[in-house]
């Protein structure tokens, strides 16, 4: 019999319990502890055959605890235990079980879709005598056979991920109801939300076991979390319990605009923190893109499922651009409801649309929205308003838009959860994308940033922090940062010397970074190093750099792992210091110094100092301190010798040195002597070791070995070796296989590797097969090669296609293919399909086109339209479109240089800097300093640098950055 796979808790420990005592009594069958049982007449359980097998395999908990005791028993008797101890721990532990309350609930029990956070839909008349159900007939589009396979794959007993991503209101959450419709009985399902998303989900990770189904919607608010840590402990978690053989199948559900996405796979820049490592190792591969648009496909099933749904017939009539699914869920009322709300209301709608654009979490407080609104509104409006304007304002502002949300929904505690100090509303997840896109460069009012310090959440103050201090606005964010330690976040202090030390404002840095090292935040010690060495006040930098060395091998594990690989200071400022490579004396200071360090067991110091006796031609004596550590097993050590041999010609010698480590089959050691053999010239001899390092389990040395057969033009070798290293998991080996195939003038066969490439998820690969296909003639093999990548998100694959269509003379087959695939953020594609348009004569549409791309970003689209008008004597219009425009389209990175050389340019440039800080570009204010400089007006310039903006603004006047002056902080749980 097997053990019970079971989570972690009470239950596990009862199974593993049971099945310790029968593999001590000899593991007897089924027949013979039955026949014990039976013949015991002093038992209180009398378990069948089959009841027995159930208490020591299956994961569920015996239905009596006389028969989880009755089993005890007669295997303690067989086993030579202690009965009666062993019978009083299975009965405490089956109560505990009984006791304990399982994550989530049955999902029979979700009887309600929007329990789960799925959109109501717009609201149609019944056409029969039944009502309408509460959601729209599904119309099933690609994307969910993906997700129906992981379902069934998590349903046959293998624990997967996978999460939507997509635009607001396109389908996520509905498709993920739909597919666990079909897990079968037995299965539950949890949605973690109190009391926040992130401390729910971590709270109650480790009491999820098989079968559940974890309802991650909305994955940003779990993973990308304004309290530094939480999320990636999140993350951690779920890591954990996905690869937790004991607990499957579990199935982790997500949904997350591809925004958040972005943010949270996206590798960090050299130099700069990996703060989102564990989110990244999760989600990195489990992706589910979800179109925004349905393709032509899907229109035919949309128009199938319609005649017995009106709502389904009333989206397929009215929606824009084919957002079948953004129509359903209520977009246009919404839009209508803000565009033709009075002053107050839209005031509110405003107030609340900025606070989530900064940052601020869904639930916003009565008082947060009351005291903001007056900032969106001038003194006429505000001396008219009446006594009861507010309440009146949010009246009409949750007010639900034919079944579904108002643009403000009022936040109701359910029962058991704690009774909030005042009402929460929630701005609409549609506006709330809108103000991103249409209010980004609309300036915060000094208002709403008074209201959320006085009234936002203490959680809230980091994330506003660092809204305030991408706009410039200095003294707000440290007022934030001062709020948010206070709370309990370590991290806000550092982040707040940062942002002073970059405002040149050394010591007052300096105050925060000490707080925060007093407070247990050891990396501030590191980074006060850095300001004072970038200061120039080096004696001091190795002061601080000292007490981060000391301050434990955590950071030295890291240092050396690379995550801040430019920046362990101690040798780097020494060498500056002492001017070690000027004069032969400060070179050996710095020895000295590191040596110092090195023998007190700091690894990074040992290196360091390697490198400084290799530059000064000592490199016997830096062999001689990594032969020390050789000896004692650091391969490191070992290959840094081997580098320096390599570096003086002695090849043998360096392979001599690896060699114990290559007869003990040591991976790394084994793929360095490869390196050089090759090198040498011994080609056949190199691949014997990658072989034997493979082996060893270092499957990256297949493709190393490839790419040596390559250069060495080898094909028929190098392909087998990079079809070896495809098996082994690196799928990119196919498209490098592709390449090389290509390059040899063998097309046809480059085309079948390209489209293994794709079976793996390559969409490159998939576009370079088309390319292939194209360039031998293939078109419509080509075509549907393009269309399987831009299905995919590929954004050239939908140029491509367009263009090759055009090619053939199908330009109206064009314009649908762009339509029917074009994203929203696509804007290079949207004015693709406009030039197309307006080529065809299709004027109006093509003026549309071009607008959806200039909202995409796409720098000439305006201009292009501005020209169609003119063309058709619309100069008016024209005109007017370059000034909306004008008025919405953040500040280029890049200040065109015609606009500083013209008249009153540095006036005008400094206006649209500031109106981009308003739009969160981090780099406006340094803008605006130069700007002045130039301008000669260097006091106004140094001011702003060291005290930066007002709300309003003004620059602001000199202030005091002290940290909180109470003693050291205790990080928040």
């Amino acid at each position: 019999m097997m053990r019970a796979r079971v989570g972690p808790g009470p239950l596990r420990d009862l199974k593993d319990l049971l099945y310790e005592v029968y593999l001590a009594a000899g593991s007897p069958t089924l027949d013979e502890i039955a026949a014990d049982i039976e013949s015991d007449d002093g038992l209180s359980g009398a378990p069948s055959r089959d009841s027995v097998h159930r208490c020591l395999s299956s994961p569920q908990l015996p239905v009596q605890q006389g028969d989880a005791v009755a089993v005890a028993s007669v295997l303690a008797r067989r086993a030579a235990w202690d009965r009666d101890d062993l019978t009083i721990r299975v009965r405490d532990l089956w109560l505990q079980v009984r006791m304990a309350r399982p994550a989530g609930q049955p999902i029979a029990e979700y009887t309600n879709p929007f329990t789960l956070e799925v959109h109501r839909a717009i609201e149609a008349a019944a056409t029969g005598e039944d009502p309408l159900p509460v959601l729209p007939a599904y119309v099933a589009r690609e994307h969910d056979e993906r997700l129906r396979q992981v379902v069934t794959e998590a349903a046959d007993g293998e624990s997967r991920l996978l999460v939507l991503v997509g635009g607001s209101s396109t389908g996520k959450t509905r498709a993920c109801w739909e597919a666990v419709q079909k897990l079968p009985r037995g299965w539950r399902l949890w949605h973690p939300i109190d009391p926040s998303r992130p401390d729910a989900a971590l709270e109650e990770i480790a009491a999820a076991g098989p079968r559940t189904v974890m309802w991650l919607n909305e994955a940003q608010h779990y993973l990308l979390t304004a309290v530094d840590g939480l999320g990636e402990r999140v993350a951690a978690g779920l890591r954990e319990l996905l690869r937790d053989p004991q607990r499957a199948p579990v199935l982790v559900l997500g949904t997350v605009w591809t925004e958040y996405w972005r943010i949270l796979t996206t590798p960090p820049q050299p130099g700069h923190p990996d703060l989102h490592a564990q989110a990244r190792a999760l989600l990195t591969g489990h992706e589910l893109p979800v179109p925004s648009a349905f393709t032509d496909d899907d229109l035919v099933a949309l128009h199938e499922r319609a005649e017995g749904d009106p709502r389904l017939a009333h989206a397929a009539e009215r929606a824009e651009n084919r957002q079948i699914t953004q129509y359903l869920a209520g977009a246009p009322a919404l839009l209508e409801r803000y565009h033709t709300a009075s002053d107050a209301e839209r005031a509110l709608i405003d107030a609340a649309m900025d606070a989530r654009r900064l940052g601020h979490s869904p639930a916003l407080p009565h008082a947060l929205l009351e005291a903001a609104a007056e900032g969106y509104l001038n003194d006429q409006q505000w001396d008219l308003l009446g006594e009861d304007w507010l309440e009146q304002a949010l009246a009409y502002a949750v007010q639900p838009l034919r079944g579904a949300r108002g643009p403000l929904t009022r936040i109701r505690p359910r029962r058991g959860e704690p009774k909030p100090n005042q009402p929460h509303y929630r701005l609409a997840d549609y506006l709330v994308q809108h103000s991103r896109e249409h209010r980004r460069t609309t300036p915060i009012p000094a208002a709403l940033w008074d209201a959320l310090l006085d009234y936002a959440p203490l959680a809230e103050r980091t994330a506003l922090a660092q809204a305030a201090q991408t706009r410039g606005l200095m003294r707000l964010a440290i007022r934030f940062y001062t709020d948010a330690a206070a709370a309990g976040d370590i991290d806000a202090l550092g982040r707040a010397g940062a942002l002073l030390g970059e405002a040149g404002r050394v010591d007052e840095a300096l105050t925060w970074y000490e707080r925060a090292a007093d407070s247990g935040d050891a990396f501030a010690l590191k980074r006060a190093g850095d300001l004072l060495r970038a200061a120039r006040r080096s004696r001091e930098a190795i002061t601080w750099y000292e007490r981060a060395a000391d301050a434990g091998n955590a950071f030295a594990s890291r240092w050396a792992a690379g995550l801040v690989h430019d920046a362990v200071p101690t040798s780097q400022v020494v060498h500056q210091v002492t001017g070690a490579g000027k004069t032969a004396s400060r070179a050996e200071e710095a020895i000295e110094w590191l040596q110092d360090r090195a023998e007190t067991g700091d690894t990074v110091a040992l290196m360091q100092v390697i490198d400084l006796l290799h530059e000064a031609g000592r490199s016997e004596e830096a062999i001689g301190w990594l032969q020390d550590r050789a000896e004692a097993g650091d391969t490191v050590a070992l290959v840094r010798a081997a580098d320096l041999l390599e570096e003086a010609g002695r090849l043998d010698e360096a392979i001599g040195w690896l060699h114990g480590r290559v007869d003990s089959g040591d991976a790394v050691a084994l793929v360095r002597v490869a390196d050089l053999l090759e090198e040498a010239g011994r080609l056949d001899e190199a691949l014997d070791c990658f072989e034997r390092a493979a082996d060893a389990g270092d499957t990256l040395a297949l493709v190393r070995a490839a790419e040596l057969l390559e250069e060495a033009d080898r094909l028929e070798e190098a392909l087998d070796w990079y079809d070896r290293a495809a098996d082994a998991g690196f799928a990119f080996a196919l498209r490098a296989g592709a390449v090389l195939l290509r390059q040899a003038g063998m097309p046809e066969r480059a085309i079948t590797w390209y489209r293994r490439a794709a079976e793996t998820g390559d969409t490159v690969a998939l576009l370079r097969a088309a390319d292939l296909l194209r360039q031998t003639r293939h078109h419509d093999e080509a075509l549907t090669c393009y269309q399987r990548a831009a299905d995919a998100g590929n954004a050239e694959a939908l140029l491509r296609g367009a263009q090759l269509l055009e090619h053939d003379n199908r330009a109206e087959e064009a314009i649908d293919w762009l339509q029917a695939r074009a994203a929203t953020d696509l804007g290079d594609t949207m004015a693709q399909a406009a030039a197309l348009l307006a080529a065809e004569g299709h004027v109006e549409k093509a003026i549309a086109w071009y607008q959806y791309a200039a909202d995409s970003g796409h720098a000439l689209a305006v201009k292009k339209a501005a020209q169609l008008l003119k063309q058709t004597g619309r100069t008016e219009e024209a005109a007017g479109l370059q000034d909306r425009t004008a008025a919405s389209t953040p500040l280029p990175r890049r200040q065109p240089v015609s606009l500083l050389q013209s008249e009153g340019g540095h006036e005008k440039a400094i206006a649209w800097a500031r109106r981009a800080a308003g739009a969160g570009d981090s780099d406006s204010l340094r803008r605006v300093v130069w700007l002045l400089r130039d301008a000669g007006r260097g006091i106004e310039a140094e001011q702003l640098s060291r005290y930066g903006w007002e709300a309003d603004g003004t620059i602001t006047e000199s202030w005091n950055a002290a940290p909180p002056n109470t003693g050291p902080i205790e990080r928040e749980a």
